[in-house]
């Protein structure tokens, strides 16, 4: 298999995988010494101040049957996935939609200096949306308030066949960039599910154990609940040791060529809240 290739006519290229233990993405440096980007180049998202329906200033009634609450255009429905951003210093989530029983709060920023976002799932209206919590357990839900967040929406998805040792990003459903990765051991396995990509960060040398960028995720190992003194966070990230692309060598995270990696940030600028589904 080529390390990597672009589709739909594209140039082809490579990727990789590390060779060193995982921890979370923030225990490799200290506060000071990490750079992060947040969000990374933002221009392929829509965002809006209300609901996401292009330039326009009012929110267009939803179609019957529609999941969403507001009109969307037929063109932008392939992938079509929505991202609450926070827009207060603490959004409480609740078991119920606009109920009090609040299940977790969360700071924003996040420790990394990042905003606090979220996937979104469903929606009660545009009051509040039910949301993927990056939290453990993976796949655990919530509702948030739509007055305590921004929605965006993008039309990216990404996919990662553990078996094939291949990343694939999609947008509006298509297929558009492919690549080898490597994966997780056998005794640290990467727990298969739905994601979304939380957080950016640049580590400050290019040669660093997460090459040069590194997406948190929102889900974590099912194996160390602590490692490093981190809480065992899952990523994809690019690496120092390319020589093991293809390979079971990780503790969760999923490496990239450090050339991908930076594809995935500043070719194609992935917004957060970007799906990744692990099968």
């Amino acid at each position: 298999m080529k390390r990597r290739h672009f589709l739909l006519g594209a140039s082809a290229l490579g990727l990789t995988a590390c060779a060193q233990p995982e921890r979370s993405l923030l225990d490799e440096w200290a506060d000071n010494e990490l750079e992060l980007v947040p969000g990374g180049p933002r221009t392929p998202s829509t965002t809006t101040t209300a609901a996401p329906v292009g330039d326009s200033d009012t929110v267009a009634p939803a179609e019957e049957n529609s999941p969403y609450p507001f009109d969307i255009p037929p063109e932008d429905l392939p992938g079509l996935s929505f991202v609450a951003e926070a827009i207060v210093s603490t959004v409480a989530v609740t078991a119920s939609p606009g109920g009090d029983d609040v299940l977790f709060t969360f700071d924003n920023p996040i420790p990394s200096g990042g905003p606090l976002v979220f996937l979104v799932e469903e929606f009660d209206g545009l009051e509040n949306y039910r949301v993927l919590l990056p939290t453990r357990p993976n796949g655990n839900v919530g509702w948030v308030s739509g007055a305590d967040v921004l929605l965006t929406r993008h039309n990216y998805d990404i996919q990662v066949r553990l078996d094939d040792f291949v990343l694939v990003l999609s947008e509006r459903g298509v297929p558009i960039f492919e690549t080898m990765v490597g994966v997780a051991r056998e005794d640290a396995p990467t727990p298969l599910g739905r994601y979304y990509t939380t957080e950016l960060l640049q580590p400050p040398t290019p040669d660093s154990v997460y090459g040069t960028y590194a997406y948190g995720l929102s889900g974590y190992s099912e194996v160390l609940t602590e490692f490093a003194g981190g809480e065992g966070q899952l990523g994809i990230h690019g690496t120092n040791d390319p020589s093991s692309l293809g390979t079971n060598v990780s503790s969760g995270c999923i490496r990239v060529h450090n050339d991908d990696i930076s594809v995935l940030v500043e070719r194609i600028g992935l917004p957060l809240g970007v799906p990744v589904e692990v099968i």
